[in-house]
């Protein structure tokens, strides 16, 4: 079909996220932080510009839950120092379905299992001065994203495959 756009596998974003602070909300669904204590951004073979990085400081998630309970809407803001030393800002939105295997990895069950990709989609957009990384900027990319549990993590971690949109003929 003719005019849709492709998906170009760009990068992997894993995050450590700790114990979310509530804040509540004067109207609707209220508004959760969630800090972003580590993580990584590590480039696909043959994507450009190349990332290797990893979160700097640390980033938050400010989440809403849908009133119905079954999503919550994501607004990150986060920054990534790469490998050559610059610091980019990141940014991504999107929704998480709160699937079951997601409530219990939130949860902190001790049945939480790693989820599979598909509770969660995002958009990632990216700000930078460096002219290696400039073409980020002008770039836009979706995420497919999933939670994984590993032994010895006190949280979870998210983790996010992303791809830049591209047009092929």
């Amino acid at each position: 079909m003719s005019g849709f756009p492709s998906l170009q596998p760009a990068f992997t974003v894993r995050v450590s996220i700790d114990a979310p602070m509530p804040v509540g909300g004067q109207a609707g669904s209220s508004l959760v932080i969630v800090p972003m204590v580590s993580g990584t951004v590590k480039s696909e073979p043959g994507f450009e510009p190349k990332l290797d990085g990893e979160l700097h400081g640390v980033g938050y998630d400010y989440i809403h839950n849908d009133a119905s309970g079954e999503n919550m809407r994501l607004d990150v803001r986060s920054q990534v120092k790469t490998s050559d030393g610059t610091i980019l800002a990141m940014y991504y939105k999107g929704t998480v379905a709160l699937s079951s295997g997601v409530q219990a990895i939130l949860s902190g069950s001790p049945d939480a299992k790693t989820t599979g990709y598909g509770d969660s989609f995002v958009a990632f957009t990216f700000e930078t001065g460096s002219q290696a990384y400039k073409e980020l900027q002008n770039g836009t990319y979706v995420a497919a994203g999933h939670f994984v549990k590993e032994a010895g993590q006190q949280g979870p971690i998210v983790e996010y495959k992303v791809s830049k949109v591209v047009y092929k003929e």
